[in-house]
């Protein structure tokens, strides 16, 4: 079958409709399992620069699609949550360390708080503001600069928010009801069982409260995470960045390698043609 597009170029905008409308019908067409693959996200990334969309577009599309939180953790079908998020992205170029006081106002402008800020070398980790008062967030925004590229990380464990949580209600609230309701029961059903039985269902009751609290906040915090790492990654992109040293070296190497290359064939070369003049002279 000849390629309709063989002889013409076709403008963006145009490509893109055909993309969008080629995705539409692969979803019907019968031969799409025979061609489908799976691939890595850096993969992905490549193959989508190659048509023109940029890594931002393919990384909002896959926020979209992704599940807000991971059920598949430990600990999630109890407590309705994971216990600790990450979000990590990878982005070609170093920033240099001149670029932190920018990243750094980002972070403070959507965490709104000060923080704590530590840079050590090229890696910025930022933590949130010491509360005696309160229970502080076990939660951290690191921001590394390394072989040519820059990490950003963003996690957050809420375990001692879950232990809090669930055991606070549960030893608070649990037994603060469950007695009354137990000599209550037992009071007018003259039944132990019974008394039990209702003692059981309030911290069933609790136990729902907490499971329906955790994952709230939860969630909340962890859309808070994919709002931060979008605003620094936006930030990291904004600022000028550098390769890698090591390539830089392997670069430069290889000109020298070149050059002494050049350096020997040059030098056989002269040498050849001393040797053929002085066997002109023997002859003569």
């Amino acid at each position: 079958m000849d390629d309709p597009f063989r002889e013409r170029r076709l403008p963006p905008a145009e490509v893109r409709r055909i993309l969008r409308r080629a995705l539409t019908l692969a979803e019907q067409d019968p031969e799409t399992q025979a061609v489908e693959t799976s691939m890595t996200e850096g993969e992905l990334a490549r193959r989508a620069a190659e048509l023109g969309i940029p890594q931002t577009a393919l990384r909002g599309a896959a926020d979209e699609h992704a599940p807000m939180l991971k059920p598949e953790e430990k600990g999630s079908a109890w407590i309705g949550a994971p216990l600790r998020t990450v979000l990590e992205e990878e982005i070609e170029g170093e920033i240099s360390t001149d670029a932190h006081e920018e990243v750094v106002e980002v972070i403070r402008s959507v965490m709104e708080d000060a923080g704590q800020v530590q840079i050590v070398g090229k890696t910025l980790t930022w933590t949130p503001t010491l509360n005696p008062q309160r229970q502080t967030r076990q939660f951290s925004v690191t921001v590394r600069a390394r072989n040519g590229k820059t990490f950003v990380r963003v996690e957050e464990s809420f375990a001692a928010m879950a232990a809090g949580l669930f055991f606070g209600l549960g030893i608070g609230l649990g037994f603060s009801g469950a007695l009354p309701i137990f000599g209550a029961t037992l009071h007018a059903t003259n039944s132990v069982f019974g008394a039990v039985l209702g003692a059981v269902a309030w911290f069933g009751f609790v136990y729902l409260i907490a499971r329906t609290i955790f994952p709230w906040v939860a969630r909340r915090r962890f859309r808070k995470h994919r709002e931060l790492r979008t605003r620094i990654l936006t930030a990291v992109r904004a600022v000028p960045r550098v390769e890698a040293p090591r390539k830089r070296k392997r670069i430069a190497g290889a000109e020298a390698e070149a050059e002494a290359e050049a350096e020997a064939e040059a030098e056989a070369e002269a040498e050849a043609e001393a040797v053929e003049g002085r066997g002109a002279r023997a002859h003569r």
